[in-house]
């Protein structure tokens, strides 16, 4: 590997070569105080020498809404009701009706007791046909209804947001097709994503309709292209906008996720800059577009497992920006505690080049981290307590690339109380009291500085 790493150092050039490849077109919780709701939408400035867990400044950002992550040119298609059940079939009785003794006041206190907070489930079927269109679907109650999807694979659904004031759940949906559910009372649906708020509508007129598509917006990031709201109703069939052509719809979804559910060698290729990765095979977690002011922001996740364990992961975030400013300052090129550590350029708004080894006790809370473990626990994946990270980063003034390869220490059986930054025995303080976390670590620092060169050699040049 060091042969490998100064052959390429000769090869391409001094450190100074930076990125040039045009951007593309394209259940686990973390505790409270790492949690993805109360990670600021702006990069938080990290310093590892307060006891900050051991993280970098750069996975800092939250996530785009859900929408991001699927293909450009996705719909989102609305149907309410405020109950299931044919518009012209049997009214249900009211509560009064099932009272045997009317006249008695007492009586007719038990019998609203018994059966006026009763809410029977009706079935609603919505046909989704056939078609290359990747869509968001959002179905609403008031009343309790079983939505029967019929099609939503070959209809190309991607979500499916359930809405009501009282428990809604869903049946024909496979695993891989994600269901969020926003119900006041608790929802009996098997393999769903409950949340707290709520909301419904099922007239066009209401202000329960503005107050839906408001919440719709604001967890998918998109508006309705069709609404369907009936008081009441047993079925509805979703038509897919005529605007959209199948050669546009095939063409979003081939460059949507160039990263998920995939296998790699040798490396990954990101907004058409191939990164490096260490030997072995890597399966693909996910690759998040942002939204980005200045030009394109990705991120993506790998990892290699191994008989249902982590061994190790790799976290990148890509950056390109159109109007050639650069980037501030990276801060944790500069911080202290780090294990390791070498800075070769840190300019503000210039040439950045720099690297560091340390270790994270709270790997899982910043939200691309938080949406890997989810995606490990997914696949009865183990989450380790803390991951020792190798963190390489570059920038000009028209990109910027932070790599984190991590490694988990239990595979080398070195397992480590849950505790604080600063008061972990992988902390520059206290390794030497751990023989066998000293050498794991020195073997890190070793390959650290060797696969600097290779990641400041590796990429191609940059005229910024």
């Amino acid at each position: 590997m060091t042969c490998l790493s100064s052959a390429l150092v000769v090869w391409l050039g001094p450190w100074q070569q930076m990125i040039t490849s045009r951007p593309s077109a394209a259940s686990y919780r973390a505790s409270a105080a790492n949690s993805v709701q109360q990670v600021a939408a702006n990069t938080t400035q990290v310093q590892l020498s307060t006891g900050s867990a051991g993280h970098d400044e750069s996975f800092d950002v939250s996530l785009a809404p859900q929408a991001n992550v699927l293909p450009p040119g996705t719909e989102l298609h609305v149907v309410g009701v405020y109950s299931g059940g044919a518009a012209d079939g049997p009214k249900s009785q009211p509560w009064w009706a099932k009272c045997p003794n009317r006249k008695d006041s007492q009586a007719m206190l038990n019998c609203h007791q018994q059966y006026a907070v009763q809410h029977t489930q009706n079935i609603v079927t919505v046909t989704v046909p056939s078609s290359p269109i990747p869509k968001v679907l959002a179905l609403m109650s008031y009343e309790p209804v079983k939505w029967v999807l019929v099609g939503a694979k070959a209809g190309n659904v991607r979500r499916i947001i359930l809405g009501g004031y009282h428990g809604q759940d869903f049946q024909g949906v496979t695993e891989d097709i994600p269901v969020d559910v926003y119900t006041y009372d608790s929802s009996p649906c098997v393999n769903c994503s409950r949340h707290s708020d709520h909301f419904y509508a099922y007239r066009k007129d209401s202000a329960e309709y503005s107050q839906a598509l408001d919440k719709l917006r604001s967890i998918t990031g998109l508006s309705p292209v069709s609404f369907q709201g009936l008081p009441k109703s047993d079925r509805f069939t979703i038509v897919s906008s005529p605007a959209v052509s199948v050669a546009s719809a095939g063409k979003t979804e081939n460059r949507a996720d160039s990263v998920s559910g995939r296998r790699f060698i040798d490396e990954v290729v990101i907004g058409d800059v191939a990164i490096p990765l260490p030997e072995g095979d890597w399966q693909g977690l996910a690759h998040i577009q942002n939204p980005s002011s200045r030009g394109s922001d990705e991120l993506a996740v790998l990892a290699k497992i191994e008989q249902d364990k982590l061994q190790e992961m790799v976290v990148l975030r890509l950056q390109f920006v159109v109007d050639g400013k650069g980037f501030a300052r990276h801060s944790a090129c500069d911080a202290a505690g780090a294990q390791a550590a070498k800075t070769a350029e840190n300019q503000d708004f210039g040439k950045q080049m720099c690297f560091w080894v340390g270790h994270d006790t709270a790997p899982w809370g910043q939200p691309i981290f938080n949406l890997a473990a989810n995606r490990l626990v997914a696949k009865n994946v183990a989450l380790p307590d803390v991951l020792i990270n190798s963190v390489f980063h570059r920038a000009d003034k028209n990109s910027a690339l932070t790599v984190v390869y991590a490694n988990n220490p239990e595979i080398r059986g070195l397992s480590s109380p849950k505790t604080t930054w600063e008061a972990s025995s992988w902390h520059p303080k206290f390794i030497q009291r751990f023989p066998d976390k000293l050498t794991y670590m020195q073997d890190r620092m070793q390959w650290a500085a060797t696969w600097f060169q290779i990641f400041r050699a590796k990429l191609p040049a940059s005229a910024g």
